[in-house]
């Protein structure tokens, strides 16, 4: 659950900030952080419960 809320929202952020600079766009991080923060919240609300539901459902 760590992955899915924290680094794939680092991933994600740094793969928008390169695409925003091969577009010549304006780089902001202040910008950024909601797309990092958006990301850290899908992450713990959908993949969290996801994958507990996937591992308790291999086990039983």
């Amino acid at each position: 659950m760590l992955f899915w809320s924290l680094g794939f929202s680092v991933i994600i952020t740094i793969l928008r900030i390169i695409t925003d600079y091969f577009f010549d766009r304006d780089i902001e991080l202040f910008s950024y952080s909601a797309v990092f923060l958006g990301t850290v919240v899908a992450g713990l609300i959908f993949a969290g419960p996801l994958n507990y539901y996937i591992s308790k459902s291999r086990e039983g």
